[in-house]
């Protein structure tokens, strides 16, 4: 068995949310923040909304990268100049790739 540290689970803004509203409820004393979770609510929800778009902005460059060293990778042209295109896009393509992945987990 291994003994190495286990990654710390964060719980998303939503989640935290969602247990400050049931605390909320729990205790009638502390009806002076409802404005503030009301806030906090719509800054979540903003927040969802543009990690949505930069996910899917992201996941468009990925793919049109992708596609482009692609089509240099098949082009089987022997210039130096073309493999220097490719080897300084394929491995932005799969960084930019794992990002998308990264942030639509987050989303």
């Amino acid at each position: 068995m291994s003994n190495a540290p286990h990654p710390h689970h964060i719980p998303s803004l939503s989640t935290l949310l969602f247990q400050l509203k049931s605390l909320r409820q729990q205790d009638a004393t502390l009806h002076p923040i409802d404005p503030l979770l009301r806030q906090l609510d719509q800054s979540c929800q903003h927040f969802d909304h543009n990690l949505h778009l930069l996910s899917l902005e992201f996941n468009q460059v990925s793919t049109a990268l992708s596609a482009l060293a692609a089509m240099l990778e098949q082009s089987k042209l022997d210039t130096l100049e073309c493999e220097q295109v490719y080897c300084l896009l394929e491995p932005f393509a799969h960084r930019l790739q794992q990002t998308t992945v990264q942030m639509q987990e987050l989303a």
